[in-house]
């Protein structure tokens, strides 16, 4: 999320409801901001019937802004958040085509392209590639026997509070995955293309626990001041930017929980939004972690 950039002015104001405007498949028309307003643009949206919401950090007490929390203390005192994950660790790979050609070391800066010799619609490079396909493999194998027996032994004598860092022990293991559906074609040094149609890991595995950060915002109506609702948000620390929310509700105490991924596609397309002439700074952007 974006907190730079300057508040939004009426002209702005004025371009982004002419764009809604143009929408007629939008119900309802709001904005979200995270640098604010002024009182001009404040006035355009009331006049037009566009809700503005601000998001900002959270940092008061929870029953302040719902009260049906009592005595729950911040949002910092009410919750921490540990995310226990599957990890390879010295591990190789070796890929393979459907003509049983195999390749065991080539150099992560290789370019990844389609069957058109263009480049990859996900992944520009092999190491980029890589680093996707080692998550989808522990995400397969996580809910598989030996690592559930694994979790199992080491959550029991996990320290859930003081350590930011904790190791389970590894075991051996291998993983082939099935590429044939993804479309990779590298370029090989010596100039030739060719597809990859499978991925075999070999190394150890272990569960890794680690302490992840919360960002507490809250979601607030600009026009009247009341509260929309407030979140907890979190890197869940696989580094392919899966993202998990705790979403608080203005009434009750029904907290929802949501996990969410940005597409690399879709965060780029997001950054490449224009208002106007000029990219506008002072919007609600969603970056990768």
């Amino acid at each position: 999320m974006s907190h730079k950039g300057r508040r939004i002015d009426v002209a702005k104001m004025e371009q982004i409801i002419a764009k809604l405007t143009d929408m007629p498949k939008v119900t309802h028309r709001a904005i979200f901001s995270t640098s604010g307003y002024t009182g001009p643009a404040c006035l355009k949206a009331r006049k037009r019937g566009v809700e503005l919401y601000t998001l900002q950090r959270w940092k008061k007490s929870i029953d302040q802004d719902f009260p049906d929390f009592k005595r729950a203390g911040t949002p910092g005192d009410f919750l921490r958040f540990r995310s226990n994950l599957l990890f390879w660790n010295k591990f190789r790979c070796t890929y393979a085509t459907s003509k049983s050609e195999s390749f065991a070391k080539l150099d992560p800066a290789i370019r990844v392209l389609n069957k058109n010799g263009t480049c990859h619609a996900q992944w520009s490079t092999l190491g980029d590639c890589q680093k996707e396909l080692l998550v989808r493999s522990t995400g397969a194998l996580s809910m598989l026997e030996p690592a559930q027996v694994a979790f199992k032994e080491f959550s029991r004598r996990l320290n859930s509070t003081e350590t930011e860092f904790q190791f389970g022990p590894e075991w051996p293991s291998s993983h082939t995955l099935d590429l044939s559906q993804d479309e990779i074609y590298l370029q090989l040094p010596e100039g030739r293309m060719t597809p990859i149609d499978e991925m075999t890991i070999v190394g150890f595995l272990h569960w890794r626990s680690q302490m992840i950060p919360l960002d507490f915002m809250i979601l607030k109506n600009v026009l009247n001041d009341s509260v929309f609702a407030g979140a907890a948000i979190a890197d869940i620390g696989s580094g392919d930017g899966r993202m998990f929310a705790m979403i608080f509700p203005e009434k009750g105490h029904q907290v929802e929980i949501h996990r969410f991924q940005i597409p690399k596609q879709q965060q780029n397309r997001i950054r490449e939004i224009n208002i106007g002439d000029n990219s506008y700074d002072g919007g609600y952007r969603i970056s990768r972690r």
